[in-house]
């Protein structure tokens, strides 16, 4: 018999964001392809991060339903007809998708080479309270010295933003409109998952609502080199995911890319290796980032602001500092795309690809911690993770000449040594005492092996629920009988290295006390050793479920 001593919750979905849920809302916005007269196709790819998990599609009232068997399988709707959004003001043409488990959404719309991915963010991950960059789209490719101003009607050289009512009631809208003297506001109501589209110039600075919604930045065929176009996606965060420190990779042609900061403090001072270059006030900028044509840079701003990369063709959001993730989920459209990472260069050794560590050519930054390293990947679907700090990952895709991407898919903010974690580990206290090696066998048949507390973050959520009138308990973790060395005992092929204690003195006592590790919860859990035939209540571990995604994508058309 045991008593359940803690289990995790699951990832919390506050100010770091995790891509995953079980209710999400997105359209798919019109992607014209001057030269490609043809039908477009929308695709939905969901993945499960739970065995037997059904979801269903939503469209106007229709709904398909589609059930997958594994975690890390992924099922690909494919949609053909009238789902692009190309007309303006409201109508109903938001598509839901709900989930019995939490399950990760990307959307794909394709039109010949034209081809734009989105990561859909659950819903949980809304706000009411957007910051809308100003991009003009005629000064924007002005800015490109290769390219000329846009041609054609305003439908094709204006942006469009797409506000899409994410609640199941009533939502009033309040549009910010920039003015040549002053901020205008408009104000809309939106029925139940209705959605909202307007041309954007850079005349709408804010979105408010009063329920949650979604946001998306769009263009229907930005120009491209080589006298081409395709579409672009951007999915506004709301303000409260904003952040201060942002690594700028370094991925695109450098003599074409710009970055574009918004803020809603009064000032806002950027820093680049503690130049202040221009500030920016209430609103957004395009800053030429010239840096970026020798290596990734470090960006810092005294107020939270956005970042996003720009490109022609291209807008991609970047990760702040502080959402970084310790693992990422990756969908590609083709066989084969590209991962850009950002890792700690003290251990960037641990950052993994599936089961096996990652291999990649790393660049330091200068002035900073961290490292980054671009590598081509030949799976249509992957993990990459970090086994003892965040990263961050970008997934980037190509279609003949066009580039098209942006972060993956957060899955955990908080590491772990074997995988990308889905389901939080358990912790266990058995009722009875018993000697150190029965303690082993007991773990290893009712749960999978004893707690092994190898960080202090493991270490805090073993002992956040444990009482101290439990005694002192066995953890998984004693000297060698040969060498004396310290080993957990985790009955891993792989077991960690002993980095991290807890002694209750400097050090643990002389070896003729005991060479098995108790913890004592009248003394701070500290640790100390004890004679392993001492009987002590042992506290077990049943690890996570982890993320491992399969290559076969099953298919099905709406």
């Amino acid at each position: 018999m045991f008593a359940i001593l803690l289990i995790a919750s699951l990832f919390c979905q506050g100010l770091t964001i995790v891509s995953y849920g079980d209710n999400f809302i997105t359209a798919f916005p019109e992607n014209i392809g001057y030269f490609y007269p043809h039908n477009s196709m929308e695709i939905i790819r969901v993945t499960a991060l739970h065995d037997n998990t059904t979801f269903n599609v939503i469209y106007r009232g229709t709904q398909k339903t589609i059930s997958i068997s594994q975690s890390g399988e992924t099922s690909a709707v494919t949609i053909q007809g009238s789902f692009e959004v190309n007309q303006l003001n409201q109508y109903n043409k938001s598509v839901r998708i709900t989930s019995d488990k939490n399950i990760t959404v990307v959307s794909y719309s394709c039109r010949e080479d034209s081809v734009q991915t989105n990561v859909v963010q659950p819903t949980t991950n809304l706000g009411t309270n957007y910051l809308i960059p100003s991009l003009n789209y005629t000064e924007l490719l002005a800015s490109f010295t290769q390219f000329n101003s846009a041609s054609g009607s305003m439908r094709y050289s204006t942006f469009k933003l797409l506000i899409i009512n994410a609640v199941g009631n009533e939502n009033n809208i309040t549009l910010f409109k920039k003015t040549e003297t002053d901020i205008e506001e408009e104000t809309l109501r939106l029925e139940a998952y209705q959605l909202f589209q307007v041309l954007t110039n850079g005349s709408v600075v804010r979105v408010e609502s009063s329920h949650e919604i979604a946001v998306i930045l769009t263009h229907p065929c930005a120009e491209t080199a080589g006298c081409t176009c395709n579409m672009v996606v951007n999915q506004i965060l709301p303000t409260k995911f904003q952040g201060q420190n942002f690594v700028v990779p370094s991925i695109l042609n450098t003599a074409l890319t710009e970055l574009l900061v918004a803020t809603d403090q009064n000032t806002s001072s950027l820093f680049y290796n503690s130049t202040q270059l221009q500030p920016i006030s209430n609103s957004s900028m395009l800053l030429p980032f010239p840096y970026l044509q020798t290596a990734s840079q470090y960006l810092t701003a005294s107020e939270n602001v956005s970042v996003r990369l720009l490109s022609p063709g291209l807008i991609m959001e970047l990760i702040p500092e502080n959402m970084f993730s310790a693992c990422y989920l990756l969908q590609f459209f083709s066989s084969k795309g590209q991962a850009f990472v950002i890792a700690e260069t003290d251990s960037r050794d641990d950052v993994h690809i599936q089961d096996s560590p990652l291999s990649a050519q790393w660049t330091e930054i200068t002035g900073t911690k961290y490292s980054s390293a671009i590598v081509t990947l030949n799976y249509q679907t992957a993990v990459i993770w970090h086994r003892t700090s965040r990263i961050a990952v970008y997934m980037l895709d190509s279609r003949n000449t066009i580039v098209f991407g942006g972060p993956a898919i957060s899955i955990n903010e908080r590491p772990d040594y074997y995988g990308c974690v889905v389901m939080p580990g358990q912790f266990q206290v058995g009722n009875d005492k018993m000697t150190w090696l029965e303690s082993r066998e007991y773990c290893m048949t009712t749960t999978n092996q004893f707690a092994c507390p190898i960080n202090e973050d493991m270490l805090k959520d073993m002992t956040s629920n444990l009482s101290s009138q439990q005694g002192q308990v066995w953890i998984g973790l004693r000297r060698s009988l040969l060498t004396t060395e310290l080993y957990w005992q985790d009955e891993s092929e792989n077991s960690p290295p002993v980095t991290y204690v807890n002694w209750a003195s400097n050090k643990p006592q002389k070896l003729w006390r005991g060479l098995c590790m108790s913890m004592d919860p009248e003394n701070e859990f500290k640790w100390k050793n004890a004679r392993c035939c001492n009987k002590k209540k042992p506290v077990c571990y049943k690890r996570p479920n982890y993320l491992t995604p399969s290559q076969i994508i099953t298919t099905s058309s709406w």
